[in-house]
């Protein structure tokens, strides 16, 4: 009889250990998911840390600063122009509540400060945002380099689910053409209409740093 409460005792305490450790599962998992989002911070504004800066630069060359240029997209102040207004241009996102400016702020050293940027619908991403000073020096664009070009970086964080979350460039495109002030100055720099590879162009142009 002893035996068989000793027994029970034991199945008891196993059942009880069970259950707390079921609990604390629960109660992380829960946790996790609540930190999945965040308050999604407002868009800064265009001050004069976010000006155009001369290439004369102390410390930076002005020969190798018009090498890292690329050939098919010269630089000219009305399109560094507009890829400042597309750099703090919410419509860019899916919920216009994200621009390239959110987690490249310029008063934040053109970071966001946070050790995982907040992107559309307060979603946090994986990683922290680099600065994006004198990025054009860069070999390769991003953490992992997944990017060779300052262009072919400026396309990824507009489709990315997570940052800027839309379904795909054409879906900016057609934000950003609805605006007849982009209409008009995307004719003037480019000489066509709005179009995804020239808002690449313009982006790179100024929220990829080239004139920061």
């Amino acid at each position: 009889m002893n035996d068989g409460k000793q027994i029970l005792l034991a199945l008891l305490a196993c059942l009880a250990v069970l259950m707390i450790l079921m609990i604390i599962t629960y109660a992380g998992a829960a946790d996790t998911s609540s930190t999945k989002t965040a308050a999604q911070p407002p868009i800064p504004k265009a001050g004069p840390l976010a000006q155009p800066r001369s290439p004369q630069q102390v410390g930076l060359p002005v020969d190798e600063t018009r090498a890292a240029i690329p050939p098919d997209n010269p630089q000219t102040p009305e399109k560094i122009a507009l890829g400042q207004k597309l750099f703090f241009d919410g419509r860019l996102s899916a919920d216009g509540t994200v621009a390239c400016a959110s987690c490249h702020n310029p008063e934040r050293a053109f970071t966001d400060g946070k050790p995982t940027s907040i992107g559309v619908h307060g979603r946090l991403g994986q990683r922290n945002a680099p600065t994006i000073l004198n990025a054009l020096y860069n070999k390769t664009q991003f953490w992992d380099g997944r990017a060779q070009t300052l262009e072919d970086q400026a396309a990824l964080p507009i489709v990315n689910s997570i940052e800027m979350g839309q379904p795909n460039l054409n879906a900016a495109v057609t934000r950003i053409a609805a605006v007849g002030e982009y209409e008009r100055a995307f004719s003037q720099v480019f000489g066509r209409p709005t179009s995804g590879p020239d808002i690449l162009r313009a982006s790179a142009s100024r929220g990829g740093c080239r004139n920061f």
